[in-house]
């Protein structure tokens, strides 16, 4: 899948004690996500420090991601990763953009919505 600027990205810091339910709950969790329309693409990336794991979820354009965040589906998935997990945190992030122009060393007004969003569940 390939999807646009826009990105959703959600860590998990896994209970070990709750791996096993973890995994099922992911599992579901992906099903529920796949679901919903408009998402342009989704990588889960590699694990950070042994029980966290990041996943980013891509969008064409700002309305499919936040019709993703504020889903039924993305909140019982996230609701139910909460009851295995120590942490769950997620992020948006924008389209930005850099100047690279030498004798500017600014940096342009779009860049600083490339700064993650905390989103408020």
């Amino acid at each position: 899948m390939t999807g646009g600027g826009y990105r959703y990205e959600l860590t998990c810091k896994v209970d070990p004690e709750h791996e096993r339910a973890y995994r099922n709950t992911m599992a579901e969790s992906v099903l529920r996500w796949f679901a919903i329309e408009r998402l342009g693409g989704f990588r889960p990336l590699a694990e950070l420090d042994g029980n966290a794991v990041r996943i980013q979820f891509e969008f064409p354009d700002r309305q499919a991601l936040d019709t993703f965040v504020s889903s039924e589906a993305n909140q019982k998935s996230l609701a139910a990763l909460r009851s295995v997990c120590e942490r769950v945190e997620s992020h948006c992030w924008e389209p930005g953009a850099v100047t690279l122009d030498s004798g500017s060393s600014s940096v342009s007004p779009q860049a600083e919505m490339a700064v993650p969003e905390e989103i408020s569940e």
